[in-house]
């Protein structure tokens, strides 16, 4: 009798998350004898998704979300990759399946299969950093075979946590600082580890806590939750549910109102109240009109002479930022939400690829290059470049200037402007550099970082006239009309 398969992500198996075109792409290389050359790749947005939510719009009966392109991307994922570049080789079991199953027999490429470890360097933005279409996340130096070979890996992390932690931005910014969300979407996640990375990306984006136990116990992180209508439908009332919880909880109980009926699962719950003379309670409204629901809750309770630091009230229900809005300006006056679905789950993906930029030919000298595309958006800058962000004296951000490294930058430069380099080394020779942060540390950056944008919708990014000099010159070089200068 075959066994369950649980396809559970262990370390052999870390660089094998791969499409096979990038271990054939290798194979290739070593067969041609062309193998070693020292390359830089780019992990790169090219153009901002369209997949902030703003409302919604009904037609023909079916309500859909109404979407605009966002302003900006908050960065996530740099940890989880830098510890593939740091941990995930080559070994025996990867070299044994594409001995048995692959067919391949070029034993110079199987010996590398078991045998190549990372020993390059990685420049990144720190996570938490916001950024902006043709800014480059991160960037890595290594030979070319072992360099691309990370490719899925890096985009199966970074593109879907950088999205998480954006669209938690969203929520957090509609809420404020003084409310808890309680991100709870791992039964909405696309996998067990995705479960555990999106957890961590809502913290980042500003969630302040999640009810994943594992993503808790990989952080050392309390989690929240209490219990679910299941609870309650396993008694035979609700009365002897919540009993039972102010059993297990004492003053910290939440009572779940909306299994049955609100009003009489609000009517047993202060029964219990006054039988068990507790000091502090909680409420949580899931389905129906919240706001309706939030505003009779104060009312009753105020009447009945409960202070309203006596209990918290906690909604949930597949929130949105939108709803969320609303709840906050009429006058739901909530203390919590717990949101899933629609933070680990936006509507649309965060699309960073991985593109070569340079590769040292047999002189050692740099040849420059970028992905060439009829649609030009889809376009990728040439070149080893840095993302500078300019301040001005009042320590506002002014603009960004993607360059190349080390690239004279006066032009763009006015007086008494500071210049940060927002890639930073995060691997030198294989060997980490960088000290990671804390999940918390990665959302102040984030706080820290917005406040200093005056106008962060029509904020300024500037490819400097070397950058679109070299791109229009590989342009030319394969035969694209340049119409009007740089752009096609």
């Amino acid at each position: 009798m075959k066994k369950p398969n649980m396809l559970e992500f262990t370390k052999d198996l870390t660089v094998a998350v791969a499409d096979f075109y990038e271990y054939s792409m290798a194979e290739a290389n070593l067969l041609e004898g062309i193998s070693g050359k020292q390359s830089v790749f780019d992990v790169i947005t090219r153009r901002m998704p369209t997949n902030k939510v703003v409302g919604q719009f009904e037609h023909q009966g079916i309500k859909y979300d109404q979407l605009v392109k966002r302003d900006f991307l908050v960065n996530a994922g740099l940890e989880q990759a830098a510890a593939y570049f740091l941990e995930g080789t080559g070994n025996q079991r990867i070299r044994n399946f594409m001995e048995r199953v692959q067919g391949v027999t070029d034993l110079d490429f199987l010996n590398w299969v078991e045998t190549f470890k990372f020993q390059g360097d990685v420049y990144a933005m720190p996570e938490g950093t916001i950024f902006f279409a043709q800014e480059h996340q991160m960037r890595v130096h290594e030979r070319f075979e072992e360099a691309q070979v990370y490719e899925s890996l890096l985009l199966n992390t970074i593109n879907p946590q950088t999205n998480v932690a954006t669209t938690a931005n969203d929520i957090a910014e509609v809420v404020g600082l003084d409310k808890i969300l309680l991100e709870g979407g791992s039964r909405r996640a696309t996998s067990p580890q995705s479960a555990i990375f999106n957890s961590r990306a809502a913290r980042i984006g500003g969630f302040n806590a999640s009810s994943n136990v594992a993503y808790g116990m990989e952080l050392e992180e309390r989690v929240g939750g209490t219990h679910g209508h299941s609870y309650v439908m396993l008694h035979p009332e609700e009365y002897s549910a919540f009993k039972a919880q102010v059993n297990s909880f004492g003053d910290k109980v939440c009572f779940l109102l909306d299994t049955y009926n609100v009003k009489e699962a609000f009517e047993t719950s202060l029964r219990i109240v006054e039988e068990e003379g507790l000091n502090h309670f909680a409420f949580r409204i899931d389905s129906g009109d919240l706001l309706a629901q939030a505003r009779w809750i104060h009312a009753e309770l105020a009447e009945r002479g409960y202070k309203r630091d006596s209990y918290t009230l906690i909604a949930s229900d597949d929130l949105t930022a939108g709803k969320i809005k609303r709840l906050e300006e009429e006058g739901a006056d909530i203390d919590k939400y717990l949101v899933g679905t629609y933070v680990v789950n936006p509507p649309k993906p965060v699309t960073a690829v991985y593109k070569l930029a340079a590769f040292k030919d047999e002189k050692g000298e740099w040849n420059l290059r970028g992905k060439l595309s009829e649609e030009f958006s889809k376009a990728t800058l040439p070149g080893i470049k840095q993302v500078y962000r300019i301040s001005g004296e009042d320590g506002y951000y002014k603009k960004d200037v993607v360059a190349f490294e080390g690239e004279d930058l006066t032009a763009y430069l006015d007086k008494g402007d500071a210049i940060e380099e927002l890639l930073i080394p995060i691997i030198r020779d294989g060997e980490q550099v960088y000290h990671f942060p804390t999940v918390s540390e990665i959302s102040q950056r984030r706080i820290e970082q917005l406040s200093r944008f005056r106008d962060i919708s029509n904020y300024q990014v500037i490819i400097s006239d070397a950058v679109k000099a070299k791109q229009m010159e590989i342009m030319q070089e394969h035969g694209f009309k340049i119409e009007g200068g740089y752009t096609k």
